[in-house]
């Protein structure tokens, strides 16, 4: 069998929704639209959130389609967690440039979206690595080479290529967060869905199996795929977990 060219893996795993440069967001209080280099001539577009009473930063690594407005209209209710949040665009999506070409590019940009971070003052212990469903891939690699309070993974996946709908269709994506989680070492959350059809719950045991932290914890939510941040407990999940590693309480 060929393996579909680059364009075609592409749009097998992602579905990009462009926004032109002038198109303006409605921003809650404390958020401001940045750019982040990741390249000569090529930007991530991103919002950041800063609320001065806010202790850690959340860097949000988001799921594969559409763009920041899909993220404002879906999943703002991270900006009531209680962190300053950071939050791009991957290449090509909304009013980020470039084209995805492979998964090193992927987890290059997260690098730089890591160092941007950085670049605003946070320290390593005040930074979190937050990844939603696609997003799980950019945390995965960072956890591995970049320090941080932690690392929290949501309705992500174990490969590429143990998705139904991507099996052998992608290799410049093995995308493979099981096999990197023997490299994470730091305090790691997993989340997932009991009723996920997208991505089956198996995906998240495979993950946490296989972390390296002496330091996890996983929860498995009644509900489905993209629906977990709506559960009246899910914030106490996140909440608790961070509190009890600034108290030292989780051993």
């Amino acid at each position: 069998m060929i393996s579909p060219n680059i364009q075609e893996q592409t749009a097998i795993i992602f579905e990009p929704i462009k926004l032109e440069p002038e198109y303006e967001f409605v921003l809650p209080q404390f958020t401001i639209e940045i750019f982040v280099p990741v390249e000569k001539d090529i930007t991530l577009n991103g919002l950041l959130y800063e609320k001065p009473t806010n202790k850690y930063l959340m860097i949000y690594f988001q799921g594969n389609a559409k763009n920041l407005q899909n993220f404002l209209d879906n999943h703002a209710m991270v900006f009531d967690w209680g962190y300053n949040i950071l939050v791009t665009d991957y290449r090509s999506f909304g009013k980020s440039g470039g084209e995805i070409t492979g998964e090193e590019l992927l987890y290059s940009d997260a690098e730089k979206v890591y160092e941007f971070a950085a670049f605003l003052g946070y320290h390593p212990d005040q930074i979190i690595l937050y990844g939603y469903s696609m997003g799980a891939a950019m945390v995965a690699h960072l956890a591995t080479c970049k320090p941080a309070k932690a690392v929290i993974m949501e309705s992500g996946y174990s490969s590429i290529n143990e998705m139904e709908f991507s099996a052998g269709l992608c290799p410049a994506f093995p995308l493979n967060n099981a096999e990197k989680a023997k490299d994470i070492f730091m305090p790691a959350l997993v989340i997932h869905g009991l009723s996920d059809h997208i991505i089956t719950p198996d995906h998240a045991e495979r993950i946490l199996n296989r972390l390296g932290s002496t330091i996890k914890q996983q929860f498995i939510l009644a509900g489905g795929h993209g629906d977990l941040k709506e559960k009246p407990e899910y914030i106490g999940i996140i909440n608790g977990f961070i509190e009890k590693l600034s108290a030292k309480e989780l051993v």
